[in-house]
């Protein structure tokens, strides 16, 4: 077995101990919490909630850091649609912190890609509900429909909303969401909605100046994942 490989499945045990561990705290907590309503017994039980989901969010982060590099660095020249080893660890991240948003968008590209848009689409769209401010998971579903999904008219209402109220990572992952919302709207015959995207991807391009990474999406292209 490859040493990279070894180590996330390492991670992975690490993750299902530390997930048993939180299950067992659950049920210490609930045994030590005082019966009844009181504010004392109500505060134990927000305190062990809390630190439970802490360790949640911890194991996610460990495993997520331990598949990471391995998707950026040892698998680069690696197809998407042929990087399916990746979904076991990612619905486990996922399954341990719901709002871990570049889990769910990577997974649902690897499954289009694939083949498999019915799973990409269900695994995008629990994406949206779990994290329903994140623009990259609104336009990243929206993307899913309207290439693989032949659902353009759901396609374009995901994208209106990432478009009027979501929120984003940094200027980047806004311009790049808008080149691929520019693109559903020509295809949607939506002119005037296009050319306000354009205008705010042209703000975009003069706030980021010279930090537009290279090879990030022009104004005319799909936005589709290169790997």
């Amino acid at each position: 077995m490859d040493a990279r490989i070894a180590r996330v499945v390492s991670a992975a045990l690490v993750v299902v101990m530390l997930a048993g561990l939180a299950l067992v705290g659950q049920a210490a907590t609930d045994a030590l919490a005082p019966t009844g309503t009181s504010a004392t017994g109500a505060a134990i039980g927000r305190a062990g909630f809390a630190y439970l989901t802490g360790v949640r969010v911890f194991a996610a982060a460990v495993l997520w850091n331990r598949l990471e590099p391995l998707f950026h660095e040892y698998y680069g020249g690696v197809a998407l649609q042929d990087q399916a080893y990746m979904l076991p660890t990612i619905r486990a991240v996922v399954a341990l912190d719901p709002q871990f948003a570049d889990a769910y968008y990577v997974a649902a590209w690897v499954l289009a890609r694939r083949g498999d848009t019915e799973e990409a689409c269900e695994l995008a769209l629990l994406g949206t509900q779990n994290n329903p401010r994140s623009g990259l998971l609104r336009v990243s579903y929206a993307q899913i429909l309207w290439l693989y999904g032949e659902d353009l008219d759901e396609a374009v209402r995901q994208a209106e909303l990432a478009a009027g109220s979501a929120e984003w990572k940094d200027p980047i992952e806004q311009h790049d969401s808008y080149a691929v919302i520019g693109g559903l709207y020509r295809a949607a015959g939506m002119t005037r909605e296009s050319d306000l995207i354009m205008e705010r991807i042209e703000e975009l391009d003069e706030s980021i100046g010279d930090r537009l990474p290279e090879g990030s999406h022009d104004h005319d292209g799909d936005g589709v994942p290169d790997h």
